[in-house]
């Protein structure tokens, strides 16, 4: 369950990024923390990915 979770939270946040990204260029500054915020979760999540993807790739090679 854990998995399924890491995994579509991490395909979901770059959309919410992209998104929070595009109104911080119009000018719609107020969203710039959660832009930061969201930014900082989705490069956490992906390095979480990262790191399941590589520690099932080395449990499947024993």
């Amino acid at each position: 369950m854990l998995k399924l979770l890491l995994h579509t939270f991490s395909m979901a946040f770059p959309i919410v990024v992209v998104v929070l990204g595009i109104l911080v260029l119009v000018g719609k500054t107020v969203f710039l923390p959660f832009f930061i915020g969201s930014l900082v979760i989705m490069i956490v999540l992906l390095v979480l990915l990262y790191l399941d993807k590589k520690k099932d790739a080395a449990a499947a090679g024993k």
